[in-house]
Protein backbone atom coordinates (compact mmCIF):
# COMPACT_ATOMS: atom_id res chain seq x y z
CA UNK A 1 0.00 0.00 0.00
CA UNK A 2 1.50 3.18 -0.94
CA UNK A 3 0.15 7.01 -1.66
CA UNK A 4 2.81 8.75 -4.05
CA UNK A 5 3.39 11.54 -6.61
CA UNK A 6 4.09 10.23 -10.37
CA UNK A 7 4.26 13.86 -12.35
CA UNK A 8 0.69 15.62 -11.86
CA UNK A 9 -0.80 12.63 -10.52
CA UNK A 10 -1.54 11.81 -6.72
CA UNK A 11 -2.06 7.94 -6.96
CA UNK A 12 -2.75 5.16 -4.12
CA UNK A 13 -2.22 2.04 -4.89
CA UNK A 14 -3.25 -0.61 -2.07
CA UNK A 15 -3.42 -3.26 -4.46
CA UNK A 16 -2.90 -4.50 -8.11
CA UNK A 17 -6.59 -3.77 -8.58
CA UNK A 18 -7.18 -1.52 -5.56
CA UNK A 19 -5.97 1.91 -6.88
CA UNK A 20 -6.98 5.63 -8.23
CA UNK A 21 -5.25 8.58 -8.95
CA UNK A 22 -6.22 12.10 -9.34
CA UNK A 23 -4.72 15.18 -11.31
CA UNK A 24 -3.19 17.53 -8.84
CA UNK A 25 -3.97 20.19 -10.32
CA UNK A 26 -7.23 19.77 -10.04
CA UNK A 27 -7.64 18.49 -6.58
CA UNK A 28 -9.73 21.52 -4.66
CA UNK A 29 -9.76 19.80 -1.10
CA UNK A 30 -7.18 18.19 1.19
CA UNK A 31 -8.28 16.95 4.75
CA UNK A 32 -7.47 14.70 7.16
CA UNK A 33 -8.76 12.45 9.89
CA UNK A 34 -8.68 10.41 12.62
CA UNK A 35 -10.99 7.83 14.84
CA UNK A 36 -10.62 6.19 17.61
CA UNK A 37 -10.23 2.77 16.28
CA UNK A 38 -6.50 2.56 16.64
CA UNK A 39 -3.96 1.01 17.42
CA UNK A 40 -4.62 -2.36 15.68
CA UNK A 41 -6.93 -0.77 13.08
CA UNK A 42 -5.78 2.42 10.76
CA UNK A 43 -7.35 5.12 12.58
CA UNK A 44 -5.46 8.22 10.44
CA UNK A 45 -6.96 9.19 6.97
CA UNK A 46 -6.17 11.55 4.18
CA UNK A 47 -8.78 13.33 1.67
CA UNK A 48 -8.44 14.42 -1.51
CA UNK A 49 -11.36 15.88 -3.40
CA UNK A 50 -12.09 17.14 -6.98
CA UNK A 51 -16.08 17.61 -6.41
CA UNK A 52 -18.25 17.69 -3.41
CA UNK A 53 -19.30 13.50 -4.21
CA UNK A 54 -16.17 12.48 -5.80
CA UNK A 55 -13.59 12.34 -3.19
CA UNK A 56 -10.60 9.93 -2.33
CA UNK A 57 -8.99 8.78 0.92
CA UNK A 58 -5.64 6.78 1.93
CA UNK A 59 -4.89 5.76 5.49
CA UNK A 60 -1.48 7.44 6.79
CA UNK A 61 0.90 4.73 6.46
CA UNK A 62 0.48 4.59 2.95
CA UNK A 63 2.92 7.88 2.79
CA UNK A 64 5.94 5.89 2.55
CA UNK A 65 8.41 8.63 0.86
CA UNK A 66 9.23 10.89 3.83
CA UNK A 67 9.39 13.77 1.35
CA UNK A 68 5.42 13.00 0.09
CA UNK A 69 3.99 16.37 1.86
CA UNK A 70 6.84 18.60 1.25
CA UNK A 71 6.71 17.51 -2.68
CA UNK A 72 2.56 17.85 -2.71
CA UNK A 73 3.16 21.50 -0.84
CA UNK A 74 5.30 22.77 -3.76
CA UNK A 75 2.96 21.26 -6.58
CA UNK A 76 0.30 23.28 -5.07
CA UNK A 77 2.35 26.27 -4.06
CA UNK A 78 1.00 26.08 -0.36
CA UNK A 79 2.45 24.35 2.13
CA UNK A 80 0.38 21.35 2.95
CA UNK A 81 0.83 20.10 7.25
CA UNK A 82 -0.92 17.42 8.46
CA UNK A 83 -1.36 17.57 12.09
CA UNK A 84 -3.78 15.15 13.57
CA UNK A 85 -1.00 12.16 14.11
CA UNK A 86 -1.25 12.22 17.89
CA UNK A 87 -5.18 12.53 18.13
CA UNK A 88 -6.59 9.03 19.25
CA UNK A 89 -10.47 10.25 18.87
CA UNK A 90 -12.71 11.41 16.30
CA UNK A 91 -11.36 14.47 14.67
CA UNK A 92 -11.40 16.33 11.21
CA UNK A 93 -9.53 19.35 10.09
CA UNK A 94 -9.31 21.15 6.40
CA UNK A 95 -5.51 20.99 5.16
CA UNK A 96 -5.89 23.17 1.81
CA UNK A 97 -7.27 25.49 0.27
CA UNK A 98 -5.67 27.87 2.35
CA UNK A 99 -8.94 29.90 3.22
CA UNK A 100 -10.15 26.99 4.63
CA UNK A 101 -6.90 25.55 6.33
CA UNK A 102 -7.59 24.03 9.96
CA UNK A 103 -11.48 24.13 9.76
CA UNK A 104 -13.66 21.04 10.52
CA UNK A 105 -13.25 18.76 7.48
CA UNK A 106 -17.03 16.65 8.35
CA UNK A 107 -19.60 16.76 10.18
CA UNK A 108 -21.16 13.59 11.58
CA UNK A 109 -24.95 13.24 10.71
CA UNK A 110 -27.61 11.11 12.78
CA UNK A 111 -30.03 9.98 11.13
CA UNK A 112 -33.20 8.38 13.16
CA UNK A 113 -35.08 5.14 11.41
CA UNK A 114 -38.69 4.83 12.64
CA UNK A 115 -39.18 1.55 14.82
CA UNK A 116 -40.15 -1.22 12.62
CA UNK A 117 -40.81 -3.60 14.61
CA UNK A 118 -43.73 -4.49 16.79
CA UNK A 119 -41.25 -5.12 19.85
CA UNK A 120 -39.41 -1.62 18.52
CA UNK A 121 -42.52 0.23 18.74
CA UNK A 122 -43.74 -1.05 22.27
CA UNK A 123 -40.30 0.08 23.61
CA UNK A 124 -40.40 3.22 22.22
CA UNK A 125 -36.87 2.73 20.57
CA UNK A 126 -35.97 2.91 16.57
CA UNK A 127 -32.60 2.79 14.67
CA UNK A 128 -29.88 5.13 14.68
CA UNK A 129 -27.77 4.89 11.68
CA UNK A 130 -24.41 7.72 11.52
CA UNK A 131 -22.32 8.61 8.34
CA UNK A 132 -20.02 11.33 7.18
CA UNK A 133 -20.27 14.37 5.27
CA UNK A 134 -18.22 17.27 4.20
CA UNK A 135 -19.10 20.07 6.95
CA UNK A 136 -21.42 22.85 5.27
CA UNK A 137 -18.59 25.46 5.71
CA UNK A 138 -16.39 23.05 2.70
CA UNK A 139 -19.64 22.46 0.58
CA UNK A 140 -18.81 26.25 0.09
CA UNK A 141 -15.68 24.77 -1.97
CA UNK A 142 -17.48 22.61 -4.85
CA UNK A 143 -19.72 25.45 -5.89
Amino acid sequence: MELFINDNQLVFEHSSTNKWAVEIDKIRLIGEYTTADGPWLDDYFFVFAEKEDEWYEAPNEAVKNHDFWEILSEKLNFKVAPSLFASTQWDSKVLFPKDMKGQKLFQVITEKKPARTLWQKLMGSSAKTEKIAFAENVKKIFN
